[in-house]
Formats: C-alpha cells, structure tokens, sequence
C-alpha cells in the first residue's frame, strides 16, 4: 500500500548537464516521521545541502496526515470498506498549501506530481549568479556616449525526484532588468551582445559614480517520468551584485599640427 507519507521520504536530487557557468549541486529532502499513522512530518533540506535561494538549508515544508472527518462521516468522505478517508497536505513555509488530497487507507496509488509541487522545487533549484559585463572595460565610460551592456545567454536542465518520481526541468531565462543607477532601468527579452552588436546601450547624462546592476528572471517547462512538456507556474528572478562605473567627460588632447 503506498501512501503519501511514505512517498515525501523520497530524495530530492538536483542534477545538471554540463552547463557553463552554472552552479552544479545536489540536495537531498528528509522526512522526520510523526507520531503513529496521522501527524505532522518536517520535510527539510539535509545538514550541508545548498538548496536555497541564500545558500543555506532550510524548511521545505511540513507534510499533515489526519483523519477526514470524526464521528459521522458524510458520504464523499467514506470509502468504500465503510472506513472514513484521510486528508493530507503539504503546508510551505509561508502557511500555503500544495497536493492537498482525500483518500482512502486501502488505496495502492502514487500521489500525483502537481504543478504546484513542481514550483516549490523550481524556487529552490540553485540558479546561476546575474553577472554581466560592460564596455567601455576598466570600470570607465564617456558621458552622453553609447555604454554597452550584455549579459550570457544561458539555457540550463535541471533533473529532480518529487515524490520518488522523476521531474525533469527545462530552465531558460525570460527577461533581463537592467538597473543603471542613474534613475532608469529598462527589461529587455535579449541578453545584449559584444561590440560591435549593440542591443543594450545607455548613455549617462552627467560625470559620477555609478553602480549599475542586472536582474535575470527565469522560467521553466517540467515533464514527470518522461511525458509531456508543461509549463511550470511562476518564475524565480536572480537579483545581481552591482557594478563599479565611473562617468567621466573627454578632454580634447592636441596630438598634431601642420602648417
């Protein structure tokens, strides 16, 4: 008989296939059992695992398993051999819940791989870092000149276990904010390119410092045990570390004369 307390003791793997600059990890999920058939069971991330959006383990969720009902049972919540059924839900952090479900003791089935329980694992997958680059290099630019920014073009596939079954992820980046740190920002679905391909370029209007920064929003398509491709709900937004950038005007320098 499976029942889904037994399932959640299933780990939660991350894998990836040679994607450059990505951050390569696994990241396991224990279950601590409650007490007798019913109860509460603490689903968090193993010692050491680096699952998190902050890089440290923590609460995934809590798993809860009670009877439907006490006393007398209305029709839909009696099974068929006359016993009552069993709700059970898995509660996140913030007090939402995912693979809510009724079902009888009797029943020998796997619990279904939902889109929700496919996010909650999306939001905790490790993404790469929004690192960027500009040019002018050397942390230097002109004022009212054309500054180039561009960022890497990165698809990355993640494979997971939900649940004992396999989920694999098809993580691509959706759009890019570009924070400029003189007042604008604009969102952009391509990731810029090298001179002389200017796609995104700002020009500062006036000499100073400047921390310039990139934000990468990234969504996903998940399929269970090899089936159809479907859209994960959400997206998980990567902020980056700002830039050093110094505006300054140019000088006319007299480098000939003739005559």
């Amino acid at each position: 008989m499976l029942r889904p307390i037994a399932c959640l003791a299933a780990l939660l793997t991350f894998a990836s296939s040679g994607l450059a600059n990505a951050d390569d990890g696994n990241a396991d999920v224990d279950v601590i059992p409650g007490d007798g058939g019913f109860g509460t069971s603490v689903i968090q991330n193993l010692p050491g695992d680096d699952v998190s959006s902050t890089g440290q383990p923590g609460l995934i969720g809590q798993y809860h398993s009670e009877p439907a009902c006490v006393g007398v049972c209305t029709g839909n919540l009696t099974c068929p051999d006359g016993t009552f059924k069993t709700h059970s839900w898995l509660e996140l952090p913030d007090g939402s819940r995912v693979n809510e479900s009724w079902w009888c003791p009797s029943e020998e089935r796997a619990p279904a791989v939902t889109d929700d329980l496919v996010a909650v694992a999306f939001q905790r997958i490790p993404l790469p870092p929004s690192t960027f680059t500009i040019q002018p290099p050397g942390g230097r630019t002109l004022v009212n000149f054309a500054t180039n920014f561009f960022t890497e073009e990165r698809t990355l596939d993640r494979t997971v276990r939900l649940l004992g079954q396999r989920v694999d992820l098809r993580i691509e980046a959706h759009s890019y904010t570009w924070h400029f740190d003189d007042g604008e920002s604009i969102t952009t679905d391509k990731p810029g390119a090298p001179y002389p391909r200017l796609e995104i370029t700002h020009d500062y209007l006036q000499t100073g410092d400047y921390r310039p920064a990139l934000d990468i929003t990234w969504v996903a398509d998940y399929r269970v045990n090899g089936g159809q491709w479907q859209p994960v709900p959400g997206s998980v937004t990567i902020a980056g570390e700002p830039a050093d950038l110094k505006a300054i005007e140019a000088r006319p320098t007299l480098v000939g004369y003739d005559g």
